[in-house]
């Protein structure tokens, strides 16, 4: 197996494990923004999981040698919505790290903020699915729900 394709089997799962979370919050909670007194201004899990949408298809952009923004799209209205394009742009992405080539590892990419090692760009959109899905597990335990919602590909 090629870094690259164990590299976009698990940005598959890692999107996959990020709709299952997603899935299991209560329907009212998803566009919820906690707030405390004298804290930043929070963002909502759908608010979240549009990043993530676009950062997935900008850094595929990327990949491809091309511009891409990291600017989110237009915000889904639904769990199965954010799933759904979730689901494209981790598709999106997957296809791009499949086809780089051991070369393209080793070379910079240019990304909005810095020059970046393809070995190290392949890595950076799944960590991010995977700090939002941190960020996803916290809001539902400050809402109530304490159990974790293991993904079934955590198994």
């Amino acid at each position: 197996m090629t870094v690259q394709e164990y590299a976009a089997q698990q940005t598959e799962r890692i999107g996959e494990s990020y709709c299952q979370f997603l899935k299991s919050t209560h329907t009212e909670r998803l566009s919820w923004r906690p707030s405390w007194p004298g804290s930043a201004e929070t963002r909502s899990i759908l608010e979240l999981t549009a990043e993530c949408i676009a950062v997935n298809h900008a850094f595929a952009a990327i990949m491809r040698g091309s511009e891409g923004s990291m600017k989110p799209g237009l915000i889904p209205g639904s769990a199965e919505e954010a799933c759904s394009q979730l689901h494209a742009s981790v598709d999106d992405l997957a296809a791009a790290i499949r086809a780089l080539s051991a070369e393209d590892l080793e070379r910079s990419f240019k990304h909005p903020k810095a020059m970046i090692v393809g070995k190290n760009l392949i890595l950076q959109p799944y960590r991010n699915m995977s700090y939002h899905a941190g960020q996803l597990n916290l809001m539902q335990i400050l809402y109530g729900d304490i159990e974790f919602h293991t993904p079934d590909n955590w198994r």
